[in-house]
């Protein structure tokens, strides 16, 4: 079906495109057309089923209406709801969002970035990936309005929101020594992120408060390539050390999921159970027949307040750089 467009109402009216414009973007009463031309133009675009160029929409008023979003792994629900949350939020102010996915790979995600630039978004909300603070600083010196959610760069002054991992992850470990679980494995990403940084040192604080010295060899480091064998890996060298541990704590819900997926199946064969925590939840996590403490991110928050300050960066001729840390929740599956 042929796309209607200003010329269409015209021929249709008898009048000329330029009136009609003037009318479809607002410009009517300053442009002295009567009441009732107005109402015949606007009548008449209904019925033929006139929509807006938003690229045209961009050039003449500076503003597209649309926000870009990049998240790590849309697959992973994390950042599922949290896209579906930012969009929820957007909507309020007018603005629709649209996204791609950066798998943990800088080039992919600069590549993204300016593909939403070359779209005309008014705005950023970015989960950055670990190679991507000098595009980030780029935005800054461009002035282009951005937030980064769920992970930063502690050495570039922009806006931020993120839940307060060190504190998070401290609760869920102190928990787990206070149960009498002194030897912990820790499976973690091996991104250089500073959520995952502020997760591993929540979990140093929490032995060094404990009076439990760290051991280095109770850490593994996942990739995100591979990421189901690599997990399956380290649980099974947590699991056959040679002096045992008493729980393994997951840095994410996707290490979690894969984590408790293959315990559960290296626990056929009659090997010993473990404690189970993460950092993170996923959805169904209250249905596992397997004890376990989790976290809970309000995910809803995290995307209020990206929203909200990209609306005020988008509305604002100042530059605002702010730091917005969120608590998490801990929940305990008996």
């Amino acid at each position: 079906m042929k796309k209607v467009s200003l010329a269409d109402i015209s021929k249709e009216l008898g009048v000329s495109k330029t009136l009609v414009s003037f009318v479809m973007n607002g410009k009517a009463e300053e442009k002295r057309i009567s009441t009732e031309m107005t109402e015949k133009v606007l009548l008449k675009a209904k019925e033929m089923g006139y929509k807006p160029s938003y690229l045209g929409k961009a050039l003449r008023t500076g503003k597209s209406n649309t926000i870009g979003l990049i998240v790590a792994d849309i697959s992973n629900s994390f950042f599922a709801k949290l896209a579906r949350s930012i969009e929820d939020e957007a909507m309020k102010y007018g603005y629709n969002v649209i996204f791609g996915s950066s798998d943990e790979d800088s080039h992919k995600s600069t590549q993204l970035i300016d593909l939403f630039i070359d779209k005309n978004v008014d705005g950023l909300i970015i989960c950055p990936s670990k190679g991507d603070a000098k595009y980030i600083e780029k935005l800054q010196n461009m002035k282009t309005p951005n937030v980064l959610v769920d992970r930063y760069f502690t050495d570039i002054d922009c806006n931020v929101v993120v839940v307060d991992n060190l504190e998070g992850s401290f609760r869920i470990v102190k928990d787990q020594i206070i149960k009498g679980n002194k030897r912990i494995g820790y499976v973690n990403f091996n991104v250089g992120l500073t959520n995952m940084e502020g997760r591993l040192a929540g979990y140093k604080k929490a032995l060094k408060a404990s009076g439990i010295a760290f051991d280095e060899s109770l850490v593994k480091n996942v990739p995100f390539k591979g990421i189901e064998e690599e997990t399956a890996n380290a649980v099974r060298e947590l699991l056959n050390m040679d002096k045992p541990i008493d729980a393994i704590y997951f840095a994410n819900n996707h290490l979690a999921f894969l984590g408790v997926k293959f315990i559960k199946e290296y626990n056929s064969n009659k090997k010993s159970l473990v404690s189970i925590c993460s950092f993170d939840s996923f959805e169904f996590m209250s249905l596992l027949d397997t004890p376990l403490v989790y976290g809970v991110q309000s995910i809803d928050k995290l995307g209020e307040n990206a929203v909200d300050l990209i609306m005020k960066q988008i509305n604002s001729v100042a530059q605002i750089n702010e730091i917005r840390v969120l608590p998490i929740d801990i929940v305990e599956i008996k």
